[in-house]
């Protein structure tokens, strides 16, 4: 008896995979090359795990119907499924030129396809564009989240994530969702789902994951115990990173070392051997050898300029600290100074120093009085200042003209977007503390903005920044070139504090001053001093700000989460000293006349 074709789509309607696979090949046996029961076959296969003989029937459709888009397409995914990225690629390739660019289908995979190879910012633009033409399909926003998590975009992830409703996702993209609400920071939102996932189907991958978001939250016993439930055997390059870190902090620095060393002789990306050598070099320095702490040091900043020539190779080679040319080349006018009529909250208070100057430890003191509410490195002021710059009448390289010509109308627009950028990460009681290091580079866009800003520099001894800096994974992004070496380091924290004064004489400021080593030796004195300039009053809560600290549920978005949960010390105070014969003579000369500027010594 004849097999029909409606037969053979019913059973694979129904997921009955072995009658689909016999009624297939029982149809093609009488008609090989009828292209829509190859394709039905080729995904019963797929269904049952068995990708490389589906993705052989694929390639012979598309044999047989080669102007065919959607068999290209098929056949990508299927080459896809196999891990062949070359096929896949090519598959996609011959599918666009066939006028698939447009198709859903065709943006999700070959964007999938680029992401698999690493190249995220071609990645981006295919699955930003299936975003936008179906923004409601889970594996779209899914591949679009992904994207934006390895370009480390995590404000962007964590807007693409807003609403994806993780019932209705199946297991598997149940698990890609947990790790993305994790790197967006929705930290409890990633715990609920890391434990259901574990009750239901448990393995070594979650429990390591979910170890990492604990030892992040600072829970670091919590982290121990779900890294204890994972399998001895399971060496891979995550597990040890995350051992490593629970073992350096549960002060186990050398059986840090030796997980760390086993797992740096397997394969894995350059992005995450950069994460393991910084790891290695925070261990070795928790054991005071400097020398092993360097040479770990040398490595992850060579891994991470590898990682991120990968995934961003024009940014990669853009000048370093280029956005320091947006600069006043003349004294502001004075009517910048007028405060602006809107019904919009206080101007805020701008939390600034260079990166490693105890900005989070004053943050977090701050964080604990009723009439202050905190920011923690959100880019509420770069979003403001992206949407100035998009106008088309903006040059960056004048920006004199460029603020002056702002009407009335348009410096209010720009406020409000501020504003509605706070909104998305807090609804400040109180007044608003934007704390952002760098904001410091951004002085001119603040004084034509918010005339009653007020600005808090917290400065550190240059060469500890210095080293500091040199020693912190910021992430794979081009910022961190500008840390790659001691020297490098000691010229760009120049370049940063030579703008800031340049521009303070052009952009008065009203900023109050201190010193790290000064707040960490006498807390209450600074604090009050500080309080005053706020027209505040210190309260007990801001003393004892590392129990809050402990306490928090959310993360702190900066990389001295560790720290904070202590009692202020001085611990760190001097510790560059210990590394002066690994600072170049050209790097203390770059350094000496802000060491002498701030009241510091060298010798």
């Amino acid at each position: 008896m004849p097999v029909h074709f409606e037969q053979v789509l019913e059973c694979f309607q129904l997921g009955q995979w072995e009658n689909t696979e016999r009624l297939a090949r029982q149809l093609l046996a009488d008609t090989p090359e009828f292209v829509p029961a190859l394709q039905v076959l080729a995904m019963t296969l797929a269904q049952q795990g068995r990708a490389s003989e589906a993705r052989d029937l694929l390639q012979r459709a598309t044999q047989l119907q080669p102007q065919s888009a959607e068999a290209w397409i098929n056949l990508g995914n299927a080459c896809l499924e196999c891990a062949d990225l070359e096929g896949a690629d090519a598959a996609f390739g011959h599918a666009r030129t066939l006028g698939a660019g447009d198709e859903v289908a065709y943006l999700l995979g070959h964007g999938l396809t680029l992401l698999g190879n690493g190249n995220y910012v071609d990645a981006q633009v295919l699955l930003k564009a299936a975003f936008e033409r179906e923004p409601d399909a889970p594996d779209v926003r899914l591949a679009h989240a992904q994207c934006l998590s390895e370009l480390e975009r995590f404000d962007d992830l964590a807007q693409c994530l807003q609403g994806l409703d993780a019932d209705a996702l199946d297991q598997q993209q149940q698990r890609a969702l947990a790790w993305l609400l994790a790197q967006a920071g929705r930290d409890e939102a990633a715990l609920l789902l890391y434990r259901r996932l574990l009750e239901t189907a448990p393995d070594d991958e979650l429990r390591i994951q979910l170890a990492l978001l604990l030892e992040r939250l600072n829970r670091v016993e919590d982290a121990a115990d779900a890294l204890a439930a994972v399998a001895h055997q399971s060496t891979t390059p995550m597990r040890a990173l995350c051992a490593a870190r629970v073992l350096r902090r549960q002060g186990e620095a050398s059986a840090a070392v030796a997980e760390l060393s086993a797992a740096l002789a397997l394969p894995m990306t350059s992005a995450m051997q950069a994460q393991l050598q910084f790891e290695l070099a925070k261990c070795h320095d928790q054991q005071a050898q400097v020398d092993a702490a360097m040479q770990a040091l040398a490595r992850a900043h060579s891994a991470a300029a590898e990682a991120f020539g990968q995934r961003s190779p024009a940014q990669a080679s853009a000048p370093v600290l280029g956005w320091l040319q947006q600069r006043l080349h003349k004294p502001m006018p004075a009517y910048w100074q007028t405060p602006v009529a809107d019904a919009l909250p206080d101007d805020p208070v701008f939390l600034v120093g260079f990166p490693r100057s105890g900005t989070t430890l004053l943050e977090r003191m701050l964080d604990g009085h009723r009439q202050l509410d905190v920011l923690d490195e959100r880019p509420a002021l770069e979003v403001m200042i992206e949407q100035l710059r998009s106008r088309q009448d903006w040059q960056d390289d004048d920006l004199d003209a460029s603020l002056e010509r702002l009407a009335p109308a348009q410096v209010q627009q720009a406020r409000q977007k501020y504003w509605q950028e706070v909104g998305r990460h807090l609804q400040p009681r109180g007044r608003l503390v934007d704390k952002y290091p760098l904001t410091m580079t951004r002085l001119p866009y603040v004084a034509r903005m918010f005339p009653r800003a007020d600005w808090l520099l917290l400065l550190r001894h240059p060469c500890d920044c210095v080293l500091s800096c040199h020693m912190q994974a910021f992430g794979i992004n081009g910022g961190a070139l500008a840390f790659a070496s001691l020297e490098s380091t000691a010229r760009t924290y120049a370049a940063v504090m030579q703008w800031w004064d340049e521009q303070r004489q052009r952009a008065p400021a009203r900023v109050h001053v201190l010193r790290y080593e000064d707040l960490v030796q006498d807390v209450p004195a600074q604090l009050e001093a500080l309080m005053v300039f706020l027209s505040l009053t210190v309260e007990p809560e801001q003393l004892a700000s590392h129990h809050a600290s402990a306490a928090r549920s959310r993360r702190i978005n900066t990389p001295s989460y560790a720290q904070v949960v202590k009692p202020v010390n001085a611990a760190a105070v001097g510790r560059w000293e210990r590394y002066r014969a690994h600072f170049s003579q050209a790097a203390l000369d770059v350094l000496a006349p802000w060491v002498t500027r701030y009241g510091y010594r060298l010798d």
